[in-house]
Order: C-alpha cells, then sequence, then structure tokens
C-alpha cells in the first residue's frame, strides 16, 4: 500500500539587513514606524505595548513626571516585578540577554504589523555606524528624523542625529576572550549574577555600545528610558550582529560555565504568555524563537584547535599591578581637569612599565590600562575623552589621546538596591601603545603620569560625576 505523499512545511530563514542596504522601495522602516504607533496605543500594561517593552529594559524612578515616560499614565502598581527593569549591563549576560530581549520584540513587531493587515516575517535591521563605505553611516537613518516632529512615530526630542567617528570603534573585536577576568577586560563583561546595571562594562558593552548610547543622547542615554527611542532596536540589533562577528574572527569562544548557560529571563511572546529564556538557547541564531540571520555575516563559526584554546585561558589569567594611583576623588564639573598619579619609584612596579623579555633577544610591551573606579553621579553625561602628559600651551595634544569613556548608566550605578551596591561604574581605557610612545620623547618623567579628562561637549545642567579613584595597572 502506498503512503499518501506529505508535502513538508519550509520556512524562509529570516534575514536581518543593513537599515542602509534597504531598497528605495523597501517598505521595512514603513511597516515597523505603523506598528509603533499602534503599540504606544496599547495600555501600559499590556505585554505587547512599546510603553511595557520600553520598561522591561528599564523603567525611571518617577515615571509619571519624566519627560519620556510620563505620556504612558498610568503605570500598573502589581503584576511586572519580574518583567520590568530587566536589563543586564556591566556583566556577561549582557550580550545574550539583549539577544533574547530583541527577539522577543522583533516577533510582537512582526504580529503587530501582521494584524494591521500588513506581510508576515518582518524582521528588525541593524544600523551599521562603523561602516566606513558608507558616508551616511554616522548618521541616524532619514526616516527617524524627518519630519523632526511628533508626526513621525520614529523621532524622539533631544536626541543628536549623528554620532562621531570615535564612538563606532570596533577595537573590541581584537579582544580574544568573552569574559573578564581580573583587570583583563573580556569581549562580553565579567561574571556576575543577575545585574541591572553597575561595574565594569565587557568590551563590546563600553565601546561602541555605551558610547552610542551617550552619543546620541536624549531617552537614549539612560537605561531607564532607552528602550523608548525607536532607534535602540537598530543599534541593539548591530550590536547584537557584532556577537557573531566576533565569533566569526576565529580563536574566539563562548563561556560553558552552566551559571552563564542556564540563569532564566522572564519576558512575554507575542500573544502575552510569559516565557523564559536562557543563554543556552541563543548561542546561534538560527535557532532563536523563529531563526534569523544577519546580512553579510556568516552564521558558522569557525572551530577552534585546543592550543588556541590554552592560548586564550593564559589571557585571561594574565596578572596586573597598580604602579600608580591618585588618593582622593575628583570630581567632573564640565572644565577640562588634570590628576597626577605617583608612580611607583623602584622594584618590580617600576620595572612593569618597561618592555618584558618575552625570550632571548626578543621583548615585548607590557600590557597597561587606566582605571577609572566608583564612578558616581545623576544625569546624563557627556562622553569624556582621556588624554596623558598634554603638553603646555596650545600643544598638539591628539597624540597624547588614550581613550573616551561613557557613563551609561550612571545614575542608577549609583544608588544602592536589591541588584547592586551602588559603587557606581567603572571605565578602563588602556594604554600600552600610547605610553610607550611617550617614553622614547626627551621630556618623559618616570615619577609621574599627568591625566587629563575632557568632557567632549557641553555638561548639562544639573549632571553630577565624580570619580572615586584612578589608577594605572601593568603586568
Amino acid at each position: 500500500m502506498d503512503l499518501p505523499i506529505v508535502a513538508k512545511r519550509t520556512t524562509i530563514m529570516k534575514e536581518r539587513k543593513s537599515v542602509y542596504g534597504l531598497p528605495v522601495d523597501d517598505t521595512t522602516l514603513e511597516w515597523y514606524s505603523k506598528a509603533v504607533t499602534e503599540m504606544k496605543t496599547r495600555p501600559t500594561d499590556d505585554p505587547t505595548s512599546w510603553a511595557y517593552q520600553g520598561a522591561i529594559h528599564g523603567l525611571s524612578r518617577n515615571p509619571d513626571t519624566n519627560q519620556y515616560w510620563r505620556q504612558y499614565r498610568p503605570f500598573p502598581t502589581s503584576g511586572v516585578t519580574p518583567f520590568w527593569k530587566q536589563c543586564q549591563h556591566q556583566t556577561w549576560y549582557f550580550i545574550p540577554w539583549h539577544r533574547m530581549y530583541l527577539a522577543y520584540f522583533e516577533q510582537i513587531v512582526a504580529q503587530t504589523i501582521v494584524d494591521l493587515g500588513g506581510p508576515a516575517g518582518w524582521s528588525l535591521p541593524f544600523w551599521n555606524y562603523s561602516d566606513t563605505a558608507n558616508p551616511d553611516a554616522l548618521n541616524i537613518p532619514p526616516a527617524f528624523t524627518s519630519p523632526a516632529n511628533a508626526t513621525n512615530p520614529l523621532w524622539m526630542p533631544n536626541r543628536r542625529d549623528s554620532v562621531q567617528r570615535s564612538t563606532v570603534s570596533l577595537i573590541a573585536l581584537e579582544i580574544p576572550i568573552f569574559t573578564t577576568t581580573g583587570t583583563t577586560n573580556g569581549y562580553g563583561g565579567r561574571v556576575t549574577r543577575f545585574n541591572h546595571g553597575g561595574g565594569q562594562s565587557g568590551g563590546l558593552e563600553n565601546l561602541p555600545h555605551n558610547h552610542i548610547h551617550m552619543d546620541i543622547g536624549g531617552a537614549m542615554g539612560d537605561p531607564n528610558t532607552a528602550a523608548l527611542d525607536p532607534i535602540f532596536w537598530l543599534h541593539h540589533s548591530n550590536i547584537d550582529r557584532l556577537w557573531q562577528v566576533w565569533l566569526n574572527q576565529g580563536r574566539r569562544t563562548n563561556p560553558t560555565s552552566p551559571n552563564w548557560l542556564n540563569l532564566d529571563f522572564n519576558f512575554h511572546d507575542k500573544d502575552k504568555n510569559p516565557v523564559t529564556m536562557n543563554s543556552s538557547q541563543v548561542l546561534d541564531t538560527r535557532t532563536v524563537l523563529s531563526g534569523y540571520t544577519y546580512e553579510g555575516v556568516p552564521s558558522e563559526v569557525p572551530a577552534r584547535s585546543s592550543e588556541e584554546i590554552m592560548e586564550n585561558a593564559d589571557l585571561a589569567t594574565m596578572p596586573l599591578e597598580v604602579v600608580g594611583a591618585t588618593d582622593s576623588g575628583h570630581k567632573l564639573d564640565g572644565k577640562n581637569s588634570k590628576v597626577s598619579l605617583q608612580l611607583a619609584s623602584s622594584g618590580s612596579s617600576r620595572k612593569n612599565l618597561t618592555r618584558k623579555v618575552v625570550s632571548e633577544g626578543l621583548t615585548q610591551s607590557t600590557k597597561k590600562m587606566l582605571h577609572f573606579e566608583n564612578i558616581k553621579g545623576k544625569g546624563v553625561a557627556p562622553i569624556h575623552s582621556i588624554y596623558i602628559n598634554t603638553p603646555d600651551g596650545n600643544g598638539q595634544v591628539q597624540s597624547h589621546l588614550a581613550g573616551t569613556i561613557a557613563f551609561f548608566g550612571l545614575e542608577g550605578a549609583s544608588v544602592a538596591d536589591e541588584h547592586h551596591s551602588g559603587s557606581g561604574l567603572t571605565e578602563i581605557v588602556e594604554v600600552t601603545k600610547l605610553i610607550e610612545e611617550l617614553q622614547s620623547q626627551p621630556n618623559w618623567d618616570e615619577s609621574k603620569l599627568d591625566v587629563e579628562i575632557r568632557p567632549d561637549r557641553e555638561m548639562d545642567e544639573g549632571v553630577e560625576v565624580s570619580v572615586g579613584k584612578i589608577s594605572l595597572y601593568s603586568e
């Protein structure tokens, strides 16, 4: 007896595309705009509403008066605790949690579009602001900026329409390890339990992630309002893409610890059902919910040899020690400021500022890191540039630029709650190459290091920032 032939059900894997590569007649952003409009009409306690999705990431302490939140009044008084204010920052969960968050958001938007009579299969585009081949890459896509008023669902007040070139650096891709260990920063972040904010960001979270948030400003400048801005989701789609790009370089691997893989986080799906998801379920984009890939990014991760794994393990355990530090706090008041670190006068700490011998006749630079610890304050502070040993007068300072620091999550990290101690943020700037260059100059002073901190923009009234300690670490 012949069995009937059953047609195999096939689905086309969604592909998240570059927003600047969408064809002229593409309707992705048009339908996104319509979905945002619809989701904003839903009650705040509706898990598929714009406000509810934004509150999953964060919620201001006084939403009734906050300029970005007050339009979504009234706010529920119960039932949302397991779902709101759940974003993971300054932690090794930062990357996988945001992948989960985006997946359910994308699912909800796609269903909203279908309910509005639109096409099925909508996928979230990404904003590749680091694309040097695109002259417009630093600009927020025009659909989000024009018209620049409330008639445009994708527009938000107070945000800047472009970002700086220094903000989109992909230097984090050079970090070979995922997990931060001691003073060696990892691509993905430090080991924590549930961490809503506070502490040290991983490489990708720091740059470009935090810098993009702070450079755009407005609602994007605060984790408690950021997800209310429609550009947030395209920014995080790009951050999610960069996880895959990092893995595809080879010699890279995700954590295998059960603590990282199995911690469940709470969300709602498109049908408003409560669901949980953990990191083990988002390691491959093709198996996250209905699955997706990224335009131009292969999904297969190159295999790694045991030698490469051991090499990265050695990097993760490389010890660093303090060779100079401030002995008091330092307030940033919107003006250029300078502090001096007194360097160790003798012993191993002095040797740590020189090159080390790795084999006969071969030397290698000792790794050096500037740590800015216990950064506390309030408001949305501008990005600050860090310079070392700048010349007096009007001399050229660009060659003395060490890097930049962005205080995303400053206010939340400064207040103790059930998730963190309120000890503030920690920012790290690698200065290995710069110090080596400065050491070759005739005016190098072995006894001290001058660190200058300059705001990139004017500091808004009411913003406060203080740094508890500045330290120089070296191998």
